[in-house]
C-alpha cells in the first residue's frame, strides 16, 4: 500500500495542497498547560491563525492514518488560504444522523443501521469519472463540497454527481430502476441532505469574532494602558466609537447572512416515480422525479427523460427569457453537462410549463444535490469570494508593522532615558506603553473605512449598488477593462434586416440579392420556413415568449405558431403539438393532392455555445418525410454542408456584412427517410449532417448611445480596452471600429489558425480599413522576428512610426476563441505579447473569458469586467473589479451592479474608484502623520521629564483627529476627464514615503524651533520633574500650540483635489471644520481664558511675542508643507515622473506588461505571401516570456 503525506489538487480556481496531521494527546496537555499559565493568550493567537495550533499540537503523518487535514490554498500564485478540516469515516449503513433528523417517513420508517444482503456496496461517484464501491469510507468537507479517500490510489478525489462518467443511455436506465428506499438512505448518507443551508451565525458569536480581532484586542490593550494614566476621557470616546463599530458590524453580517439564507434556501414536497410523495431535502442522486404540468421551482440539478419543459433560467444568465428544454436522447454518448444544458433542469430555474409525450409524465432524474449543484456553485462563491491580493491592502499592513517597529524604538527610548533619571518601575512602564498607543493609532481602521463608505453612497445615488465596499478601492486602479459586446456595448434586441438565399438558377450556387422584407418570399421557399420553424418559441398566456433572436427571426416571416388547444393530458400521442403556418392561407401538391402548408415540429435540439447553432426536425403536413433545418455561425455550418451546397461567394458576402457590424446567421436543411422513433435515437452529429445551405439571415445590433463616448474617454485615460464575445469576429470588428476600441487607420492583424494533420498552424493576416495590405505571415516567423529584433522583419514606413511615436502601438490583434485556445495550448510563452496588443477576442466561451481575464491579470493589469450576466459570470467574478448589468440573481458574481444598462456605469466606478483610493492614500498619510507628530511631541516632552495633558491629548485626538477623518471623505470624485495616470497602489513607494518622510522633518523642526524660541526668552526655566501628572509648563506649552496647527496643517495638505477628487475648497464641511478648529487653535495659543487654560493646564507664557512667533512658525510650517506636497511630490514625482532611474526601471521590472510593452515598442508586421512552417524544436525555443 503507498503511503501518501501531501497531494495537490486543483479545486474551482486554485490550486491547493493538502497535508495529513495527527493529534498527539502530550503535546495538546502541553499546550493547554502553556496557555493557562500565560493567560490565554496563546489561545488568542491560535483563533487568528489556527494552523499554528495544528502545528503545535499534531505531527505530520500519511492520510491513513490522518485525523485531520490542513488544506493550503493557492490563488493565482499569490494569496493563499489555510484551512483545517477534521477527516470522517463513514460506514454507509449506518443512517442514524439522518433518521433522527426528521426524515425516518421518507424512507418506510427505517429506524438504524441497514444490512442488505444482496446490496453491501455502494458506488461513490468521483470527479474523475470513476466509481468506487465501498461499505465504508474517509472524507472530509471544503468549502461545503466533499473530497473521499480513494484507498486503491491513496489519493483524495471530489464527490461527484451521478452524470460524472455516465453515458446518457444509463441515465435513461436509471428510470428503469430507481434506488429503493433503503439503498436512497445509503446515497443520502454519501451526499447529505439536498439542501443549500446558508450558516447563521448567533449575536453573541458574531460579537466574539469581532471583538476578538486583532485591531479590537489592540484596542482593548490600549484602553488598558489608558485606563492605568487615568486618561479616561478619549477611552469613553474609544469605547463609543467600538462599541459603534462593532454594533454595526454585527448587525449588518447578521442581516447580510439572513438575507442570503432567505434568498437561497427552498424546501417544498417533490413527487417521485412511483407515486411518492417525499421532501426535497430527502432527494438523492439517481432518483427519478416528476415534474407537475403547471411547473414548479427546481431544488436540485436534473436531466429530462421524458417530454419537455419550459423554464425561466434568470437566476443563471441574467436574462428573463423562457428557454425550451427538450429530453435527453437516449444514445451511448458520454453525459457532458456544458454540451446536454439543453436537457439539463438547473437548480434555481423557475418550470414555467411541462409538457406530455407518449402517455407518460414528464420525468426527469436527479443528478446532483445540495452544493453541488449549479445554485450551489452559485452560493459559494458568495460564501467563499476570490480572496484579496490588492497591493494598498497589503502595504497598509506592512506600514503598520513598521511603525509597531518604530513603536519599539520608542519603547526603549523611554525606558533608557526614564530610568536614567529614577523614575519608579511602574511610571516606566506605563510612559513606555504609552509610546506604543501613540504610534499605532487605533483610530486607523475606523478613519479608512469612511472614504469607501462615502464612495458606496455616491454610487447607489447613480444606481449603482456595492456588495463589496473593499471592491471600491480596488476599482480605482483598474488599468485594463474586458467588455462583453451584446447586450453591454450593444442593445439587447436584435432587428431583422434582411436575408440573402441561395441562387438555385445557379451552378456553382452562389448568395443571390438580398430581400429586405422576408414577408415577400414564397411560403414554399426552404430558408422562409426554416425561419418560421428553427427556434424555441412557445406560448405562454397566448404571447410568444423566448429568445429575442427567435422571436424576431420568426415574426419577420409573417407566420403564426399554434398549439393545439387542448388539456394537456390530451397531449397524449401527439406527434407534433407545436405547428407553424402562413397567415394567408398556402396549399402544397402531395400525391396529386392539395394540402395546407402546415410544419409541425417533431423535434429540437437546443443552441449550444460550443457547437455554435441550434435545429428542429420537422414534418410538412401530408408528408412522409421528417425534414432538418439548422441555424447557426456560418463558419459552423458551412462545415456541415455538403460542399456542392455552399456558395462560392459565400466568404465574400459573409465579410461585408459583418463588416458592417450585423450579426449573420446561416440556415441549413436535409430531407431524412427515417420515422419517429428512428429519429429519437439518432444521435445530434448524425441529425446535423450532410446538409444543404439555404442562405444567411441578416441581423442589425446598434451600438448603445453611451458606447462611443465611454470608450473614447477610457481610450485617453490610457485604459486598455478589451471586447470580449461569442459573436462572430467579423460582427466584433466592426462593432469594435464602431464604437472606437479600434481606431481608423489602425493596423488590425487577425490572428487565425488552421487544422490539419499534427499541431495547429497559426497565421496572420492584416488589415487597414478593412483591406488587406498583404498576404499570411506564419505567426511563429513573425513572433521570431519580435524577440529577435530583425530589421527585415519591419518596413521603412515601421521604423519610422516607430520613431516618432514609440509608445503608441502601431496595431491591434483579433482573433477568435478556436485560436485563442491553439495559442495557450501550443505557445504558451506568447500569449502574454499577444494580449498586450489584444483588441477583440470573438467566439470566446464563458471559460475562455474567464481564462482571459486572469491572463491579463497575470501581465499586471487591474482588470475590470463589464457584462450582463449572460454567460459573464465566471469573467465577472474572475476579474479584480466585476461590473454587473443585470439585477438579477446572477448579478452577485460581480462586486458592481448598475440599474442602468449601459456602460456609463464603468465611468462612475473607475471616478469613485479613484476617489475613494485618493481618499484612502491621504487619510492614511494624515493618520500616521497624526501618529508620528504627536509621538515627536512626547518624545520631545518626555525628555523634559513632561507630556501632553489629558485634555490636550483629548483636544488632539477627538476635536481635531477624529474630526478631520469623519469630513475627510467628503469631496467627490472630480469630474472632468479621466487621468491618464492611476493613482497609486503601493505605500511603501518611493513617492508616498518621501510625501510621510518631508512632512515629517518639517513638523519635527517646526516643534523643535518652538522650543528654541522659547528658550531664547530671559524668563524660561526648564521644567523640573515634580510627579506623572504634573506637566503644565512652558516646554508643554510650546509643543503643543505648535502641534496643534500641524494636525490642521496635514489634513489640508493630505486632502488631494484634481485629478482624482474635487478640489478641498469644495468639501464644505471639512473646510468649515478646518476654520473654526483653526480659529479655536489660535484662540487657544494667543489668548485663552483663564477656564480654558486651566482646562488644558497650559502654563501661558510671560510674553506674547512666544505666542506670535509660534503662529509664525506655523504658517511657515504649512507654506513649507504645501510646497513640498504639492510640487515636489506632486508636480516633479508624481507628474513629471523625476525619480531616480534605478528606481523607475525598478518599477518597470516590477510589471510585467510594462516589459511586453517595451519589448514590443517599434515592433510591426511586415505582411507578405509566404507562408513559413516551423519544426518542433523551433516551436519550443523561439518565444522568450514576457516576464522576463
Amino acid at each position: 500500500m503507498t503511503l501518501s503525506v501531501e497531494q495537490h489538487i486543483t479545486f474551482d480556481d486554485s490550486e491547493m495542497m493538502v497535508y495529513g496531521y495527527r493529534k498527539c494527546r502530550w503535546r495538546v496537555i502541553l499546550t493547554y498547560i502553556l496557555s493557562i499559565l500565560t493567560c490565554g493568550i496563546p489561545f488568542l493567537v491560535f483563533h487568528w491563525c489556527p494552523r499554528f495550533l495544528l502545528y503545535v499540537t499534531s505531527i505530520r503523518c500519511c492520510f491513513q492514518l490522518a485525523d485531520q487535514v490542513l488544506v493550503i490554498e493557492t490563488y493565482q500564485k499569490k494569496c493563499k488560504s489555510y484551512y483545517i478540516h477534521k477527516i470522517i469515516d463513514k460506514h454507509i449503513a449506518d443512517a442514524s444522523g439522518l433518521l433522527n433528523e426528521g426524515f425516518e417517513d421518507e424512507f418506510g420508517g427505517e429506524k438504524g443501521p441497514i444490512d442488505s444482503a444482496d446490496d453491501l456496496y455502494t458506488p461513490l461517484h468521483l470527479d474523475d469519472g470513476t466509481k468506487l464501491n465501498v461499505q465504508q469510507f474517509r472524507l472530509f468537507r471544503h468549502k461545503k463540497q466533499y473530497l473521499i479517500w480513494d484507498t486503491a490510489r491513496a489519493r483524495w478525489i471530489r464527490l461527484a454527481g451521478v452524470e460524472r462518467g455516465a453515458t446518457c443511455a444509463q441515465l435513461h436506465a436509471l428510470a428503469a430502476r430507481p434506488p429503493c428506499s433503503e439503498r436512497r438512505l445509503r446515497i443520502l448518507n454519501i451526499y447529505g441532505l439536498n439542501e443549500i443551508k446558508v450558516p447563521v451565525q448567533t449575536i453573541m458569536t458574531l460579537i466574539l469574532l469581532e471583538v476578538f480581532n486583532p485591531f479590537y484586542m489592540f484596542q482593548i490593550f490600549t484602553i488598558a494602558v489608558w485606563i492605568a494614566e487615568r486618561y479616561y476621557y478619549y477611552c469613553i470616546a474609544i469605547v463609543l466609537m467600538s462599541t459603534f463599530g462593532v454594533a454595526t458590524s454585527v448587525i449588518q453580517t447578521k442581516k447580510n447572512q439572513e438575507s442570503l439564507r432567505a434568498t437561497v434556501e427552498a424546501y417544498a414536497t417533490v413527487e417521485l416515480w412511483g407515486g411518492r410523495r417525499v421532501d426535497s431535502r430527502a432527494l438523492c442522486p439517481g432518483d427519478v422525479l416528476v415534474l407537475p404540468a403547471h411547473g414548479c421551482t427546481m431544488l436540485c440539478d436534473a436531466a429530462l427523460l421524458t417530454g419537455s419543459a419550459i423554464v425561466n433560467e434568470s437566476m443563471l444568465t441574467g436574462e428573463s427569457v423562457p428557454v425550451t428544454k427538450t429530453a435527453l436522447q437516449r444514445v451511448d454518448k458520454e453525459f457532458n453537462l456544458k454540451e446536454h444544458s439543453s436537457s439539463v433542469l438547473f437548480c434555481g430555474t423557475k418550470v414555467i410549463q411541462t409538457r406530455y409525450y407518449s402517455n407518460e409524465p414528464v420525468k426527469a432524474v436527479v443528478l446532483r444535490t445540495g452544493y453541488n449543484t449549479c445554485k450551489g456553485e452559485l452560493v459559494r462563491s458568495i460564501l467563499y469570494p476570490v480572496p484579496a491580493d490588492f497591493k494598498f491592502d497589503r502595504d497598509s499592513y506592512k506600514f503598520i508593522f513598521i511603525l509597531a517597529c518604530i513603536a519599539l524604538v520608542g519603547l526603549g527610548y523611554t525606558v533608557a532615558l526614564k530610568a536614567a533619571r529614577s523614575l519608579t518601575a511602574g511610571d516606566i512602564v506605563l510612559k513606555a506603553l504609552d509610546i506604543i498607543t501613540i504610534v499605532v493609532p487605533p483610530a486607523l481602521p475606523a478613519a479608512m473605512t469612511v472614504g469607501k463608505l462615502y464612495a458606496v453612497s455616491r454610487l447607489k445615488q447613480a444606481r449603482i449598488s456595492c456588495l463589496n465596499t473593499r471592491a471600491v478601492n480596488v476599482s480605482g486602479s483598474l488599468d485594463c477593462i474586458c467588455f462583453d459586446k451584446t447586450g453591454t456595448l450593444t442593445e439587447d434586441g436584435l432587428d431583422m434586416w434582411g436575408v440573402v438565399a441561395v441562387s438555385s438558377a445557379v451552378a456553382p450556387p452562389i448568395l443571390g440579392r438580398p430581400q429586405r422584407d422576408p414577408r415577400q418570399m414564397n411560403d414554399l421557399h426552404d430558408l422562409k420556413i426554416g425561419m418560421a420553424c428553427c427556434h424555441s418559441l412557445t406560448l405562454l398566456n397566448g404571447e410568444l415568449a423566448g429568445d429575442p433572436l427567435d422571436l424576431k427571426m420568426f415574426e419577420s416571416t409573417g407566420w403564426r405558431l399554434e398549439e393545439p388547444e387542448v388539456p394537456e393530458r390530451d397531449h397524449y400521442e401527439m406527434l407534433t403539438p407545436t405547428v407553424v403556418r402562413p397567415k394567408r392561407p398556402a396549399n402544397i401538391n402531395v400525391d396529386d393532392m392539395h394540402m395546407p402548408l402546415e410544419v409541425g415540429i417533431v423535434s429540437q435540439y437546443q443552441f449550444v455555445s460550443t457547437l455554435q447553432r441550434s435545429s428542429v426536425a420537422v414534418r410538412l403536413l401530408g408528408e412522409d418525410v421528417v425534414r432538418v433545418y439548422c441555424k447557426g455561425a456560418p463558419e459552423m455550418l458551412r462545415t456541415l454542408c455538403r460542399p456542392d451546397t455552399v456558395p462560392t461567394n459565400l466568404n465574400e458576402v459573409l465579410s461585408s456584412y459583418a463588416e458592417k457590424g450585423y450579426r449573420v446567421i446561416a440556415m441549413s436543411t436535409r430531407i431524412m427517410e427515417v420515422t419517429f422513433k428512428q429519429l429519437q435515437k439518432m444521435k445530434r452529429e448524425d441529425v446535423e449532417c450532410d446538409l444543404e445551405f439555404l442562405g444567411l439571415v441578416i441581423m442589425e445590433n446598434r451600438l448603445k448611445a453611451a458606447t462611443t463616448g465611454i470608450i473614447q474617454e477610457l481610450k485617453e485615460a490610457n485604459i486598455h480596452v478589451v471586447m470580449i464575445t461569442g459573436d462572430n469576429i467579423h460582427t466584433a470588428v466592426s462593432v469594435a471600429k464602431e464604437c472606437g476600441i479600434l481606431t481608423s487607420g489602425e493596423r488590425v492583424v487577425h490572428l487565425n489558425v488552421e487544422h490539419g494533420t499534427g499541431l495547429p498552424h497559426l497565421y496572420c493576416e492584416s488589415t487597414v480599413h478593412g483591406v488587406g495590405v498583404g498576404g499570411r505571415v506564419s505567426f511563429e516567423r513573425s513572433w521570431r522576428s519580435v524577440d529577435s529584433g530583425h530589421g527585415s522583419w519591419r518596413s521603412a514606413d515601421a521604423r519610422a512610426d516607430a520613431e516618432s511615436a514609440p509608445d503608441e502601438p502601431r496595431y491591434k490583434i483579433v482573433m477568435t476563441g478556436d485560436t485563442w485556445k491553439a495559442l495557450r495550448e501550443q505557445y504558451p510563452n506568447a500569449v502574454g505579447r499577444v494580449i498586450e496588443r489584444g483588441a477583440v477576442f470573438a467566439r470566446m466561451s464563458p471559460d475562455q473569458k474567464q481564462q482571459l481575464v486572469l491572463d491579463y491579470q497575470a501581465l499586471g493589469y487591474y482588470v475590470g469586467m463589464c457584462g450582463d450576466g449572460a454567460n459573464d459570470c465566471g469573467a465577472l467574478r474572475a476579474a479584480h473589479t466585476g461590473i454587473s448589468l443585470s439585477e438579477l440573481e446572477s448579478s452577485v458574481a460581480a462586486p458592481f451592479t448598475s440599474a442602468q444598462p449601459d456602460i456609463v456605469c464603468v465611468a462612475r466606478v473607475l471616478r469613485e474608484g479613484r476617489a475613494a483610493l485618493s481618499t484612502s492614500f491621504g487619510v492614511f498619510k494624515f493618520m500616521i502623520a497624526y501618529s508620528l507628530t504627536e509621538f515627536f511631541s512626547v518624545a520631545f516632552l518626555y525628555y523634559f521629564d513632561a507630556n501632553l495633558t489629558d485634555f490636550e491629548f483629548l483636544y488632539i485626538d477627538v476635536a481635531l483627529i477624529v474630526n478631520f477623518a469623519f469630513f475627510f471623505g467628503m469631496t467627490q470624485a472630480h469630474t472632468g476627464k479621466l487621468c491618464k495616470i492611476p493613482p497609486l497602489t503601493s505605500l511603501l513607494g518611493i513617492v508616498p514615503l518621501v510625501s510621510i518622510g518631508g512632512q515629517m522633518v518639517l513638523f519635527a523642526i517646526a516643534q523643535y524651533l518652538a522650543y528654541l524660541a522659547l528658550s531664547y526668552f530671559p524668563w524660561y526655566v526648564r521644567h523640573t520633574y515634580a510627579g506623572a501628572e504634573a506637566n503644565m509648563c512652558w516646554e508643554n506649552y510650546a509643543i503643543f500650540a505648535t502641534s496643534m496647527f500641524q494636525y490642521i496643517i496635514m489634513v489640508v495638505v493630505f486632502s488631494h483635489g484634481s485629478p482624482y477628487r474635487r478640489s478641498v475648497i469644495t468639501n464644505k464641511h471639512l473646510m468649515i471644520s478646518v476654520i473654526i478648529m483653526t480659529g479655536l487653535c489660535l484662540y487657544i495659543t494667543i489668548a485663552p481664558p483663564d477656564w480654558l487654560a486651566d482646562f488644558f493646564e497650559l502654563k501661558m507664557p510671560k510674553d506674547r511675542l512666544l505666542s506670535y512667533i509660534i503662529i509664525a512658525l506655523a504658517s511657515f510650517n504649512f507654506v513649507l508643507s504645501l510646497f513640498f506636497e504639492r510640487f515636489i511630490v506632486e508636480y516633479l514625482m508624481q507628474g513629471k515622473q523625476m525619480i531616480p532611474k534605478f528606481l523607475k526601471e525598478r518599477r518597470v521590472r516590477k510589471t510585467p506588461h510594462m516589459m511586453v510593452k517595451r519589448q514590443l515598442t517599434g515592433v510591426d508586421y511586415l505582411t507578405c505571401d509566404s507562408v513559413v512552417t516551423f519544426d518542433e524544436d523551433t516551436k519550443n525555443n523561439m518565444f522568450v516570456s514576457g516576464s522576463e
